[in-house]
C-alpha cells in the first residue's frame, strides 16, 4: 500500500522519501547521544543537548512546502486534463493523488515537531538536573 501511494504521488515522493530518512537517521543519533552522553554518562555539553534545533527546524518547514508544491503540481495535471475534454471521469481521483504529497509532507513535519518538542524537554530537565547537582554546564 505505501509503495502504491509512493508511486501515486509523483516525483516529489522522492525528496520527501529523502527527508524521512535523514530525519530518521537525526533522530536515532539524538536519542543515542542523549541517552548515552546525557543520562548515563553526564558528559553532554549544553551544546550538544542542543545540537537539534536548527536541523529539526528544517524538517518541520520543508517537507510541508515541498509536499504543497506536489499538491499544486497535481492540481495543475488535472486542470490541463480538463482543458477541452468533456468527461470528467477520474478527477476527482487526481485530486485525491494530488493531495498525497502535501500528507506525506505533513507526516514527516509532525515527526520532527515532536521529536524536537521531546527533546527540548530533555535538554531542559538534564540541565536542570546538572544545576541543582552543582556541576553548572
Amino acid at each position: 500500500m505505501l509503495r502504491h501511494l509512493f508511486e501515486l504521488g509523483g516525483p516529489l515522493m522522492w525528496p520527501l522519501l529523502a527527508c524521512s530518512v535523514a530525519l530518521f537517521a537525526i533522530l536515532f543519533e539524538r536519542s543515542w547521544t542523549v541517552s548515552v552522553r546525557g543520562f548515563l554518562l553526564g558528559t553532554a555539553t549544553p551544546a550538544v543537548l542542543a545540537a537539534h534545533k536548527r536541523v529539526l527546524t528544517f524538517f518541520v518547514e520543508i517537507p510541508p512546502a515541498v509536499g504543497l508544491l506536489g499538491t499544486v503540481l497535481g492540481v495543475i495535471e488535472c486542470f490541463r486534463l480538463l482543458d477541452g475534454s468533456p468527461g470528467t471521469e477520474g478527477l476527482g481521483e487526481g485530486l485525491g493523488v494530488a493531495c498525497i504529497t502535501t500528507v506525506a509532507g505533513l507526516a514527516i513535519a509532525l515527526v520532527a515537531s515532536v521529536a524536537q518538542f521531546v527533546l527540548d524537554l530533555t535538554e531542559s530537565s538534564l540541565l536542570a538536573r546538572r544545576a541543582a547537582k552543582g556541576d553548572g554546564a
